[in-house]
């Protein structure tokens, strides 16, 4: 190794410099996942910011001797953590380093292992920021066979992102703090890190939204499934490391608050996942070679970190060229020609156990040379599925759909309208439509003409949503009797399906309520009522059947109502709808507070 001693103009400087850590957490639970370095007293030792310091230390071809002692004064204060053995480091690594003459591989290592670390907890930040032509290949090559982490920092930031994600292959992206201020207002943010995101999974990498400030870019953040938070909302840059903490009580509060179901996708994924039993990046061959032969059926075993964070896997493929060839073991157990397992680690798609089942279909199908994917629990290692275990998880999805239709109209029930609800809810991307439908009377009509009339009334109605609710984005379904419920996406607030959707519904009352007129006789048609039982046993007259309509419509963007007030807001419109000479009643529910064109229906909503 080259001479890699500070000189004595940048010891001096090096006293006035300390570092900062920022936590970077789950943003399901709020437990710390990793911290990141940030270096402070740059001003104290004389330079205008910290990019000077970087840039004055590589005009003096001190860069890499610098960067070395930083370095080691970051472990060290990193290892005085209360929790520094569960957590990673993430450091900020100038990638003109590799030009420097007397770079060499494999000194975080070295430095790491004087501390009793793991060269897992390190994970390099690298950036656009500089170009360096060849040799950055060699820092990321250096650092995977060394056991450290890959971290693209501020993605989004610049124009050639998508080369160093290309070539880096990393184990992080962080998204840009462009992205993320006022991400929950602005759908184009929305849609370009939702973007990235899913294309992030695809390779299985874990992405980190940086800069989050508000509590409400933190909610938009996580109902996109970023798998890690980082940002002033959980806490700022601090020197003093006792103000770091294991878990965010701000962010296990508003896991319990806002808190996703487990999905039924989840129940059907845990009792389809395959329990193969995982080993740490440094186990040895012969631990590798037994649980290899533990799973004959699926001989491929998961590798994972100290945290038991997945690092991806190793199957009995990557090693066929040694374990069937003469002297092939004797090469896999010589310590000179494999010093880890590490070298045989392939990638894996990797997914959390909430993600839907459609979902982690899409992401193994995109991966067709991938043994399977890897579920995650909270990023923490769960289980593995295989092609057949998610075909049949698939099955039982599409038996329990089945299930759950209603047999006399086959549309969809509660339960599946109810999972169509919260994730509608959770797309802060679309505007969208929900209808309940309510028939009038329908219990003197069915009294009067009988169950066979009634169901017939039905099934008219059923084929009317069919008929012209039929767009790609629209979604019927059955609640029960005389009830039925229509939701559909809009691109944006201004999109004309929006308005055709209203058009659509009022369209349907009227063929429905002309329609419904055949059941009656000549006289009754003529007068609009017919003479039936009320519910009391009372005979009296009732206006023929038709059906009322209870709208809401909810814009883009954050949403200011839940699941649960939206059921009492529709209660309400149900009887304002039967009150109204259209049969209507609409409501919408923007950031800007309720509009209804029912006055009594806008005043009983005020409180909400």
């Amino acid at each position: 190794m080259q001479n890699n001693h500070l000189a004595e103009k940048w010891q001096e400087k090096l006293i006035f410099f300390d570092h900062a850590f920022q936590p970077i957490v789950n943003p399901l639970s709020g437990s710390l996942f990793a911290v990141e370095c940030l270096l402070r007293g740059h001003e104290k030792a004389g330079f205008t910011n910290i990019f000077n310091v970087f840039d004055t230390a590589y005009d003096d071809g001190e860069l890499l001797s610098l960067d070395l002692e930083l370095r080691k004064k970051a472990i060290a204060k990193f290892s005085e953590i209360e929790c520094f053995k569960k957590i990673k480091l993430f450091y900020n690594f100038d990638v003109r380093i590799t030009n420097m003459c007397n770079y060499s591989p494999g000194v975080s290592r070295n430095i790491l292992e004087g501390f009793g670390l793991d060269p897992g907890v390190f994970c390099f930040e690298i950036s656009e920021r500089y170009h360096t032509e060849g040799k950055i290949d060699r820092l990321l090559n250096n650092a995977k066979s060394s056991g450290c982490q890959i971290a693209i920092d501020d993605f989004g930031s610049g124009f050639a992102n998508f080369e160093l994600f290309y070539f880096s292959e990393p184990d992080y992206l962080k998204l840009d703090r462009f992205l993320i201020t006022n991400i929950d207002k602005e759908v184009k943010k929305r849609k370009f890190c939702t973007h990235i995101t899913n294309l992030a999974h695809f390779f299985g990498i874990s992405v980190i939204a940086e800069g989050v400030e508000t509590e409400q870019e933190f909610l938009t953040c996580r109902d996109m499934g970023v798998d890690l938070i980082q940002g002033y909302f959980i806490q700022k840059p601090v020197t003093d490391i006792n103000l770091i903490e294991s878990k965010y009580e701000i962010i296990e509060e508003l896991f319990k608050k806002n808190k996703r179901k487990v999905t039924q996708d989840s129940h059907l994924v845990n009792n389809q996942m395959i329990q193969l039993s995982p080993i740490h990046r440094t186990g040895t061959m012969e631990e590798l070679l037994e649980k290899i032969s533990e799973n004959t059926e699926n001989p491929v075993v998961p590798v994972v970190d100290n945290s038991n964070i997945p690092q991806g896997v190793i199957s009995e493929s990557n090693l066929k060229k040694y374990l069937y060839k003469p002297y092939g073991k004797d090469l896999l157990f010589n310590k000179s020609h494999t010093p880890s397992i590490a070298k045989f680690i392939t990638k894996c798609p990797t997914v959390e156990i909430t993600v839907p089942l459609e979902q982690m279909l899409e992401i193994y199908v995109a991966n067709p040379e991938a043994e399977g994917i890897i579920i995650t629990s909270e990023l923490k290692y769960h289980g593995f599925m295989t092609a057949q275990s998610l075909l049949n998880t698939l099955n039982e999805k599409n038996l329990a759909y089945a299930r759950d239709m209603n047999p006399l109209t086959k549309l969809p029930g509660n339960n599946i309208i109810n999972s169509y609800l919260n994730k509608s809810f959770k797309d802060t991307t679309t505007s969208y439509i929900f209808v309940y439908f309510d028939f009038d009377n329908f219990k003197p009509f069915n009294d009067r003409f009988g169950f066979r009339q009634g169901d017939r009334a039905i099934t008219l109605f059923a084929d009317l949503l069919k008929e012209h609710m039929n767009d790609e984005r629209a979604f019927i379904g059955h609640i029960g009797g005389d009830d039925f419920f229509c939701g559909a996406g809009c691109s944006s607030d201004t999109d004309d399906s929006c308005l055709n959707i209203l058009g659509n519904i009022r369209k349907i009352i009227k063929i429905f309520t002309d329609t419904a007129s055949s059941f009656y006789d000549f006289k009754e048609q003529e007068s609009g009522k017919y003479v039936a039982k009320d519910r009391a046993g009372t005979t009296k007259s009732f206006p023929l059947l038709t059906v009322s309509a209870a709208i809401i419509r909810i814009p883009e963007g954050e949403r200011n109502t839940t699941a649960e007030e939206l059921s009492n807001i529709l209660a309400m419109m149900k009887k304002e709808a039967k009150m109204s000479t259209t049969k209507t009643s609409y409501l919408d529910i923007g950031a800007e507070g309720i509009v209804s064109t029912n006055e009594n229906l806008k005043y009983l909503t005020s409180t909400i």
